[in-house]
């Protein structure tokens, strides 16, 4: 036997009998969004403070401890409890002690412990993005197999027992039974032992549920207006222009004062590759606004995206090296626009669009549906 295919006999036993849970990619979504708000308000509550010491006497209590124990908390929880908010507070917390570890980066990274190291905010963007991409080919290759699907629904039975199981769950087990192989005498079973049930009542939504349905009410009468994509493709253009401003360095501004809506410009290695991308976003737009003329709707977005995409994954990662988290209101800009755009992409296609198949799984519509009183 080969040293290859002794490595591959040996990954396929470690991986043997995996089983891979159905909302896992929600649950990933959740501990990134965690992680990455809670570095956000790590560094804006530090610079509304002007960077205070914590401790005193000669102490320090660095973020890096209080990541690391929001992390042992949320391991506990998912050791000890079986409850199915269980994982909803491993992945929140678990993100939010990952924010709090990798927020000390710089003083890791450098021989003088430099937390302001500039370079590190450009390396924890990329750490995040690179979680994105990860958990976006996790939902893509998502699939459940009968065996998978029949495991999935037999992890619905402990929610019998301590009074969780609401509507929401038998429609969830039935749909993951239905996948499952008929022949086997497991799914008659466990489908009696759903169907014997007791429904647990459903709670009224919560707050923030009812604010979350206003939102999305809301969003949607905004995109169904007819000058919305008159707005949006104006603002992509507004978008362009300012960027290449800022690459060619013509200064507006009376005060002297340079251009912040477009990247920055640096001179050296960085500040080439930074203007590179930038260039190469505007050329994009430019490609999608001829489209647009021409009459080709579907075209135009589909260059508008690729260019919002080479600006978040390349461009503000060396926005993020120059200008440390001040890139964020830049990166924001860029999140809107791809939603905006994604969103007419969706409606010329007449098709869902979502943000690089994030969130997409075989459940996830049954996921959205709200439980049955």
């Amino acid at each position: 036997m080969s040293l290859q295919q002794a490595g591959e006999a040996k990954i396929s036993r470690l991986t043997n009998g995996a089983v891979r849970r159905f909302d896992a990619v929600q649950k990933l979504e959740w501990f990134l969004m965690a992680a990455v708000t809670m570095i956000l308000i790590i560094r804006t509550q530090l610079w509304l403070t002007n960077y205070p010491e914590l401790g005193g006497g000669g102490l320090h209590i660095a973020h890096l401890l209080w990541g690391g124990l929001f992390m042992v908390i949320s391991l506990w929880v998912g050791l000890i409890y079986l409850n199915r908010w269980s994982r909803h507070i491993v992945a929140i917390l678990g993100g939010i002690g990952f924010g709090f570890f990798i927020d000390e980066l710089g003083k890791f990274i450098t021989q003088d412990n430099n937390y302001f190291f500039k370079p590190a905010a450009g390396i924890i963007y990329l750490i995040f993005v690179t979680m994105f991409l990860v958990i976006r080919e996790i939902s893509r290759r998502q699939s459940l197999d009968p065996q998978t699907a029949l495991a999935n629904a037999l992890s619905l039975l402990p929610s019998i027992a301590v009074g969780e199981f609401r509507q929401l769950e038998r429609d969830r087990a039935e749909r993951l039974l239905e996948m499952s192989d008929q022949s086997d005498p497991a799914v008659a079973s466990a489908r009696e032992m759903f169907e014997r049930a007791t429904i647990t009542p459903s709670r009224p939504p919560s707050r923030l549920t009812l604010f979350g349905n206003r939102l999305h009410r809301w969003i949607e009468m905004l995109t169904g207006r007819p000058r919305f994509p008159t707005v949006v493709n104006l603002v992509i253009t507004i978008w362009a222009v300012s960027t290449l401003l800022s690459v060619l360095a013509i200064d507006l501004d009376l005060g002297g004062s340079r251009d912040n809506i477009g990247p920055q410009v640096e001179t050296g290695v960085l500040g080439s590759l930074e203007s590179l991308s930038a260039l190469v976003s505007v050329a994009l737009v430019a490609a999608g606004a001829w489209a647009m003329r021409k009459g080709r709707r579907e075209d135009a977005y589909r260059f508008f995206i690729r260019a919002l995409l080479v600006s978040i994954l390349v461009t503000r990662v060396f926005i993020f090296i120059e200008s440390q988290f001040a890139a964020v209101f830049g990166l924001a800009l860029d999140l809107i626009l791809f939603a905006a755009v994604s969103v007419l992409s969706s409606q010329e296609e007449d098709s869902q669009f979502r943000f690089g198949g994030l969130g997409e799984s075989d459940l996830s519509e049954l996921d959205s549906t709200p439980e049955k009183p």
